[in-house]
């Protein structure tokens, strides 16, 4: 009689081990959005469209503009980690290149764009903008 208390015991602490990992590691959800988001979607929503890494924002303009192997400044004015390899930009931090992107800029008190805290924008017009994420081109 002990020995089978004791395996109940056991089964039971191990099925509630099962059920604290699979909580702290939210697996339901996780397995649902792998089954139902396709790969942009995920990334989008983990890395956000035009907010921390701005992956979505990147993704956008790499089909729309076609800017493969273009040199391009990058700026996260956040300070998030630049996605630049995923998309293959080759980004530069010397030169001005014929491409900007302006990520997660945040204005303050009605302030242009153009009147920021980088003085190297005034070179650049926009090409296109989407809420605090820009792509600026250089003046010709």
């Amino acid at each position: 009689m002990k020995i089978k208390s004791t395996n109940n015991k056991h089964i039971f602490f191990l099925i509630l081990a099962i059920l604290i990992i699979f909580k702290f590691f939210n697996m339901p959800y996780n397995l649902y959005s792998i089954l139902n988001w396709n790969y942009d979607s995920r990334l989008e929503q983990a890395y956000g469209y035009c907010e921390k890494e701005s992956w979505g924002f990147y993704n956008s303009i790499s089909k729309k503009f076609n800017l493969k192997n273009e040199d391009i400044k990058i700026i996260n004015d956040e300070g998030h980690v630049t996605l630049e390899q995923l998309f293959n930009f080759n980004k530069v931090e010397t030169k001005d290149t014929k491409y900007l992107i302006l990520l997660n800029y945040k204005s303050e008190n009605k302030e242009d764009i153009f009147d920021s805290k980088y003085d190297l924008i005034k070179n650049y017009k926009i090409k296109y903008r989407y809420n605090n994420c820009y792509l600026l081109e250089l003046n010709d």
